[in-house]
């Protein structure tokens, strides 16, 4: 049942929090996924779109959709797989590294109004807690990964 609750209020805040940082997505013109997809590939660096359609959960031929616009948008490139030619690996722009800069400022500024209210011991605490429940599912998939 405690599985449950945390699961509801995880959502419970998400949403509180996706909703404040919405509109700055949309004031730079971008929708959710395309969102997920260069915040994916900034965490992870070059890789391969079947890949990170894979990491995102959405099919390759979204991906390719969403990946036409960001290229024309100038936030990632294409470049020729040197060890398979049938396939292409997708990277950042330097123009990426300086949109997501503008974008984490703005995010970070309306955190600091979600969380106002909070007082700041709490909000560190909070970040070291899911930072040690990042590390334990972290270390959990790799055991399950090894046993498969």
């Amino acid at each position: 049942m405690i599985q449950v609750k945390i699961l509801e209020l995880f959502s419970q805040i998400h949403r509180r929090v996706l909703k404040s940082v919405i509109p700055v997505y949309k004031a730079e013109g971008l929708a959710m996924t395309e969102v997920i997809v260069l915040r994916k590939l900034k965490v992870k660096g070059p890789c391969r779109a079947s890949e990170l359609a894979g990491l995102i959960g959405i099919s390759p031929s979204t991906l390719t959709g969403v990946i036409d616009r960001l290229e024309a948008k100038g936030l990632l490139e294409r470049v020729a797989d040197p060890n398979d030619r049938r396939s292409v690996i997708l990277k950042g722009t330097p123009a990426l590294e300086e949109f997501s800069e503008r974008i984490e400022s703005a995010i970070e500024k309306e955190l600091q109004n979600v969380f106002k209210s909070l007082p700041s011991s709490f909000s560190k605490r909070f970040l070291e807690d899911l930072e040690i429940l990042q590390q334990y599912l972290e270390r959990e998939e790799g055991e399950k990964d090894e046993k498969e």
